[in-house]
C-alpha cells in the first residue's frame, strides 16, 4: 500500500510537470508579441525572444524589470543567453493611486513605519524628488500624513517629447547591430546630439526605428548661428555643431560706433560761461558717458596692432532723443562699422538695433535691458543678464553649500518681483534634481506674505541656518524684514539663530539701512559686475589709467575697457562675433561674459554674474 502510494505520488508530480510544459508550449507555438501580456499559472508576462547582441541589462531596461526577478523568472539565462530563447519577463504590478487634477502629482498617505525610503522604492521615484515636492518633510514623516509623489517618472509609458526636426535633421532607419556610438561616427557628430533630438532614447535603438540625426550645416550668417534653446538648453553642444563652420574674412582694420549720452551742447555751454580755472569741469550727466569712452578706447588702443587696427566712432545721443538717433543713424559711414555699442535708452537701442539687424552689425547693450529687445534679433549682446537669469549663480549657491539647511523663499504679495520666487524653485529643483550625490536635499518652503513679517520669524529652525529668499525691491518691506530679522537674533532665545539672506542688488541703494543690518543677516546678492579692489590686474589697470587720466577709473570705466577689450579682440582673432571661439568665457576687471543665443531667430545674453556678499563689513565674491 504505502508503495502504492508512492506511486501514485509520482504520477500527480509527473502530470503537474506535464501541464507545466504543455502551457510554456503553447505559448511557444505563439507567435509572440513582446509588449503583449500572458497569463501562466495564474501569473501576468511579457515573452521576450532574445535577438543578437541583447544582455539582460538590455532586457532589464526594455521592461523596466530588475535583473535579479528576470534571473529568478528564468534559471536558464545564469548560463547566458542564446538567440531565439524566449524570456519570461513578469509584468510590474501597477501602482494604484489618485491623480490630481493637474497631473503632475499623486497622493499617498504614509503608512506606520513607513520610510521615505520604502516609497521611494515602491513609486520608483528617486527621494530627493519626493522632498522636492513636499517642504514639509523636512519635520519628517508621520503616521496618516498624505505627501505628493511626482508623477513624471512614474508614468513611463508615454512617449518623450522630441523637438521637432528641421532642415538641420536628417533620419536614419536602424538597422540590426547599429550604435549610438557609431551613428555618431557615420554623420560626424555626438552620441549626446542623436539622444538629444530624439527624446532621449531610454529604451535604446530598436531595428527598423526611424531616428533624426543633426546635421552640421555650412553656409550663411543666420544658419551658422546656433539656437541653443532649442538644443534643450544645453550650452556645451552649441562648439560641436554650427558655430565653428563661420570662416570670416578678416580685416586690417575694424569701425567701432559708439552711441552714448555726452551731451557735448551742454558742455560747450558750460565751459564757454567759465573762466579758465574751471575749464576742465564738465556737465554732470555726461561723466559716465565720458568714463565709459575711456575706458573703450582704452581697451581698443591696448590690443590694436601694426596688422590690426581700430577707428572708433562717437556718436552723441544727447540723453534719451529718438528724433536725433534717427539723424544719427543717417550718416553714412554708420552702416560700415563692425560694431556698436549703445545706446543706453531702450527706445534709442530699439531704433539703433532694427538699424544693425538691416545691415547684420552686431550690437551691444551695455547696460541693465529687457530681455524683450532680443527677440526676433540675432545680432544683439545684451552684456548684463536679468534677474532671472542671475538665479543660476544663487541657486548654485544654496545647491553646494546650504543644500541641507532650511530654506525659505518669501513671496511678497505686493513685490512686482515675486514672480522671481516660482523661477528660484524651479532652477533649485532642476539642479538638485541632476546632481549625482545620494544627499537628500531639503526642500524650498514658500511664505506668502502680505503684512506679518513675523511668519518669517516662526519658520526659523533653531539648530540649521536658515536661508531666505527674499526678490523684492520695497524698500518699506526690506527695512522693516531687517528690523525685525535683526531684533530677533539678538534676543536671547534666539542668540544661537543663523540667518542666511538672500536678496537683490538695489539694496544696496537703501540708505536707511546701515552696513552692520547686512552683516548680522549675512546678506548675499547677485550682480553683474564687481572689481576686485585686490586683485593685481585691477591695481595695475588703475595705476596705468591714473599715469594716463590723472584721475581713478570708475565703473564706467571698467564696463567700458572689459566690453572693448573681449569684443575688440574677437574681432581681431577670430573676425567675427558668432564664432565658438568668440562665445567662449571673457572674464574681465568688473564683469564676466558667457553669451547664451536664446532663440533661433533672437539675441544673445550674458549668462555670467557675480554673487556677492559681505565679509567683515566688506563685499566680496562668494563664487
Amino acid at each position: 500500500m504505502k508503495k502504492t502510494n508512492e506511486i501514485l505520488k509520482g504520477l500527480v508530480v509527473m502530470i503537474a510537470f506535464l501541464a507545466v510544459m504543455t502551457t510554456y508550449a503553447q505559448v511557444d507555438s505563439l507567435q509572440v508579441d513582446s509588449f503583449e501580456v500572458h497569463t501562466i499559472r495564474g501569473k501576468n508576462y511579457y515573452i521576450h525572444i532574445v535577438e543578437k547582441g541583447e544582455s539582460l541589462y538590455a532586457i532589464h531596461k526594455k521592461y523596466n524589470v530588475p535583473v535579479d526577478i528576470i534571473k529568478k523568472e528564468n534559471p536558464s539565462v545564469l548560463d547566458g543567453l542564446s538567440i531565439g530563447e524566449k524570456v519570461f519577463v513578469p509584468v510590474k504590478k501597477s501602482v494604484k493611486y489618485e491623480v490630481k487634477t493637474n497631473g503632475n502629482f499623486i497622493n499617498h498617505t504614509v503608512k506606520k513605519k513607513q520610510t521615505l525610503y520604502a516609497i521611494a522604492k515602491l513609486y520608483d521615484v528617486k527621494q530627493k524628488e519626493i522632498v522636492t515636492a513636499n517642504p514639509d518633510l523636512i519635520d519628517g514623516l508621520k503616521d496618516g500624513q498624505e505627501i505628493r509623489i511626482p508623477v513624471l517618472n512614474i508614468k513611463k509609458e508615454e512617449a518623450p517629447k522630441t523637438i521637432i526636426p528641421d532642415n538641420k535633421y536628417q533620419t536614419h532607419t536602424i538597422k540590426r547591430g547599429e550604435t549610438l556610438y557609431s551613428l555618431s561616427k557615420l554623420y560626424k557628430t555626438s552620441v549626446d546630439s542623436i539622444k538629444l533630438v530624439n527624446g532621449g532614447l531610454e529604451q535604446g535603438l530598436k531595428k527598423g526605428e526611424l531616428i533624426y540625426i543633426p546635421l552640421k550645416v555650412s553656409g550663411s550668417l543666420n544658419k551658422a548661428i546656433v539656437d541653443s534653446s532649442t538644443l534643450g538648453l544645453i550650452p556645451q553642444l552649441v562648439d560641436s555643431l554650427l558655430l565653428d563652420t563661420v570662416n570670416p574674412t578678416r580685416k586690417s582694420e575694424y569701425k567701432v560706433g559708439l552711441f552714448l549720452p555726452f551731451y557735448l551742447d551742454a558742455n560747450d555751454e558750460m565751459v564757454e560761461s567759465r573762466n579758465a580755472l574751471d575749464k576742465k569741469s564738465i556737465y554732470p550727466r555726461s561723466k559716465s558717458a565720458i568714463e565709459f569712452y575711456n575706458g573703450v578706447k582704452m581697451a581698443l588702443d591696448s590690443i590694436s596692432t601694426d596688422s590690426c587696427k581700430f577707428k572708433l566712432y562717437v556718436y552723441d545721443t544727447n540723453g534719451n532723443d529718438t528724433l536725433r538717433i534717427k539723424n544719427l543713424l543717417l550718416q553714412p559711414e554708420v552702416a560700415t562699422v563692425d560694431l556698436i555699442i549703445g545706446p543706453l535708452w531702450f527706445n534709442n537701442f530699439k531704433l539703433v538695433a532694427e538699424f544693425a539687424q538691416n545691415k547684420q552689425i552686431p550690437i551691444v547693450s551695455p547696460v541693465k535691458q529687457s530681455n524683450k529687445l532680443l527677440l526676433g534679433n540675432p545680432f544683439i549682446f545684451k552684456a548684463v543678464p536679468s534677474k532671472s537669469t542671475t538665479l543660476k549663480e544663487m541657486c548654485t549657491l544654496v545647491v553646494d553649500s546650504f543644500k541641507t539647511e532650511n530654506l525659505l523663499a518669501v513671496s511678497y504679495s505686493k513685490s512686482k518681483e515675486k514672480m522671481l520666487v516660482g523661477s528660484y524653485i524651479k532652477t533649485y529643483n532642476n539642479q538638485i534634481l541632476n546632481s549625482e550625490d545620494t544627499v537628500i536635499y531639503s526642500a524650498i518652503k514658500t511664505l506668502d506674505i502680505s503684512t506679518n513679517i513675523n511668519t518669517v520669524v516662526s519658520n526659523l529652525h533653531p539648530t540649521k541656518n536658515n536661508v531666505i529668499f527674499v526678490p523684492t525691491t520695497d524698500q518699506t518691506f526690506v527695512t522693516n524684514l531687517f528690523s525685525v530679522l535683526t531684533t530677533t537674533l539678538n534676543k536671547k532665545t534666539y542668540k544661537d539663530y543663523r540667518v542666511t539672506l538672500l536678496g537683490l542688488e538695489e539694496w544696496m541703494s537703501f540708505e536707511n539701512i546701515d552696513l552692520p543690518y547686512f552683516q548680522k543677516l549675512n546678506v548675499h546678492y547677485c550682480s553683474a559686475r564687481f572689481i576686485n579692489d585686490e586683485d593685481s590686474l585691477v591695481k595695475n589697470f588703475v595705476k596705468k589709467y591714473v599715469s594716463q587720466k590723472e584721475t581713478y577709473p570708475s565703473k564706467y570705466t571698467f564696463l567700458g575697457f572689459d566690453l572693448g577689450y573681449c569684443f575688440g579682440n574677437n574681432l581681431i582673432h577670430n573676425g567675427t562675433l558668432f564664432s565658438a571661439a568668440s562665445l567662449k568665457e571673457f572674464k574681465g576687471l568688473s564683469i564676466n561674459l558667457k553669451f547664451f543665443k536664446t532663440g533661433v531667430e533672437s539675441g544673445f545674453e550674458n549668462t555670467k554674474s557675480f554673487l556677492i556678499r559681505f565679509d567683515d563689513y566688506m563685499l566680496k565674491s562668494a563664487n
